[in-house]
């Protein structure tokens, strides 16, 4: 088949790849164009725009150019992961076997931005990989394969997503079958459909006085981006790792301090032990690095985090 790609991040990455090196016919790459990063506001290629320069596979990072539109109706197929736009209906219909898309979850549960994000910050066991025919709503398609995988009990997001996305090959091998076989998918049961809306700056802020097991899921849903994060001296650092210890100390939730040198901050059950931390403008450290680089006394009533 001729496929058009659409897709932006690290995480689309393997799936183009297998498609370069499969027997279809790859025509082109649709991304998001090149942002403005850092301090400097260098104009920045997506993962996949950069992938696709390499490779000298044609790029397209407007919906509305006629290059696009032509590039859309040329293909047999859009396999999409991760673009980051829905896709009006007029789009849809161009290609002869539609959009499929790539979802990060088993769905309905949690259609949206961030379904793997809110997977770990609800505390589920697994999530999976949902491939369906793209239609005008929210992952709302009807579907070819789905596959369940567990959640690692202290995997962070950014990992989670980076081992689903070297499942997703096998799993599309499958799918192009039946749609070469004209198969049908089936369409969803909206019974326990749930939504992962884009994760919003007012929900970053760790809450010490949740439980520790919430708080430790949210900084695993954080993690490596957009951060959870807390306020230390008066300024704001990132935390990226933690473990539920066994210990109850006697000081309210949000009081940081350290016992031989390792990081604690109590809540309203058990202390929470800091293994990664950064403060704004450094790099990620461990606890104890962070500890001695802020030259904090072991005296659990020194500190505050607000």
């Amino acid at each position: 088949m001729r496929i058009l790609f659409a897709g932006t991040p690290n995480v689309a990455l393997p799936t183009l790849e297998w498609i370069l090196s499969s027997d279809h016919e790859l025509v082109g790459v649709l991304t998001r164009p090149a942002a403005a990063q850092g301090r400097s506001s260098e104009l920045i290629d997506s993962p996949v725009a950069t992938f696709a320069k390499t490779h000298l596979i044609p790029i397209h990072t407007s919906l509305d150019s006629r290059e696009t539109k032509e590039a859309i109706k040329s293909a047999d197929l859009v396999v999409v992961i991760a673009f980051g736009k829905l896709i009006p209906k007029e789009f849809l219909q161009m290609p002869k076997f539609g959009w499929i898309n790539v979802h990060f979850s088993i769905l309905p549960k949690f259609r949206g931005a961030a379904p793997v994000q809110r997977a770990i910050w609800n505390g589920e066991a697994s999530t999976g990989i949902s491939i369906f025919q793209l239609d005008p709503g929210m992952d709302t398609g009807p579907i070819y394969d789905q596959k369940s995988t567990p959640i690692l009990p202290t995997e962070p997001a950014g990992e989670c997503l980076a081992r689903l996305s070297q499942i997703v090959p096998e799993l599309l091998i499958q799918t192009l079958n039946k749609i070469q076989n004209l198969a049908q998918p089936t369409p969803q049961n909206e019974d326990g459909a749930t939504l992962a809306p884009k994760i919003d700056k007012s929900e970053l802020r760790i809450n010490w006085s949740d439980s520790a097991r919430q708080i430790q899921n949210k900084i695993r849903a954080l993690n490596p981006t957009p951060r959870a994060r807390t306020t230390f001296r008066g300024n704001e650092i990132y935390i990226f790792e933690v473990v539920v210890s066994d210990n109850k100390s006697t000081q309210p939730p949000g009081t940081i301090f350290a016992v031989n040198q390792h990081l604690y901050v109590a809540t309203e059950e058990v202390d929470i032990e800091i293994i990664k931390v950064q403060s704004s403008g450094k790099k990620v450290m461990s606890g104890s690095e962070w500890f001695r680089g802020v030259q904090m006394k072991e005296n659990p009533l020194e500190n505050r985090y607000v």
